[in-house]
């Protein structure tokens, strides 16, 4: 609650150490405006369709252009793993074969969970 209440005042910091209910997704500058949609419209999207929390964390203001910015997901394991995909999906979409082109980035064995594997399709 206390990370909501602060994005809305400012940039928002993250404690260092894991968390076992958050997924950080990088997202290139160029594709920056294009996942967060007008007026934070995809974002809205996604946090409805998955049931999460997604926020940029430590948005940098100036020279925007030029770094990459950290998207914060919240939510359970599952979700998370859904919101991240999409959001994926999106970047891919602005910018090609960010993904694709290191298909290992994505790689979930765990065996209590799912599991999940980025592939490229000929």
């Amino acid at each position: 609650v206390g990370l909501v209440k602060a994005q809305r005042v400012g940039p928002v910091t993250l404690p260092d150490g894991p968390a076992d209910d958050l997924t950080i997704v990088e997202v290139p500058p160029e594709a920056v405006s294009f996942v967060t949609g007008q007026r934070g419209s995809f974002l809205r999207l996604v946090e409805e369709e998955f049931g999460t929390l997604l926020f940029f964390v430590d948005f940098a203001r100036t020279n925007r252009r030029d770094r990459v910015e950290r998207l914060a997901i919240f939510g359970d394991k599952r979700s998370r793993r859904g919101a991240q995909l999409k959001v994926m999906a999106a970047i891919e979409m602005k910018c090609p074969s960010h993904f694709t082109s290191r298909p290992q980035i994505l790689v979930d064995s765990a065996p209590e969970g799912f599991g999940t594997e980025i592939v490229q399709i000929a």
